[in-house]
């Protein structure tokens, strides 16, 4: 799969690609920025709302952003689909500034994908890889 950068201003364009994130009941057409240092896929807490998903205090986590602040979430599972590719994921749905887009982090994106990213022909290459178990 190919996709190209996104442009954000003339001067800024990042790797952003569109997906689908469903629940059991719920779809949302949305859009995920590639970050490999990124531990965890992470979405708003609003698109979890707007997919109908309930948590439970089991599911609270706190983790440090880049920022270094630290940021409350929840474990969530939903499913995500790049293109024709559907898998289940592990994200993190937290208070996160809604840019628009979720971040697509090492577990739960490039633990299915290998990706390479070339700024120079503005393009993302996506391949899924072979899970073993």
């Amino acid at each position: 799969m190919i996709f190209p950068y996104k442009e954000i201003t003339p001067q800024i364009r990042r790797p952003i690609i569109p997906i689908t994130i469903k629940s059991d009941t719920r779809f949302i057409l949305y859009h995920g920025l590639i970050d490999s240092g990124a531990d965890h896929c992470i979405f708003s807490l609003e698109i979890a709302k707007e997919l109908g998903i309930k948590f439970s205090k089991e599911n609270k986590l706190t983790f440090i952003g880049a920022g270094k602040e630290e940021i409350e979430g929840f474990w969530g599972e939903i499913d995500i689909r790049i293109d024709r590719i559907t898998y289940t994921a592990r994200v993190i749905f937290a208070e996160i500034s809604d840019f628009g887009h979720g971040i697509l982090g090492q577990s739960g994106f490039f633990d299915h994908f290998d990706v390479k990213l070339s700024y120079q022909e503005q393009i993302i290459e996506i391949e899924p890889v072979k899970l073993t178990n």
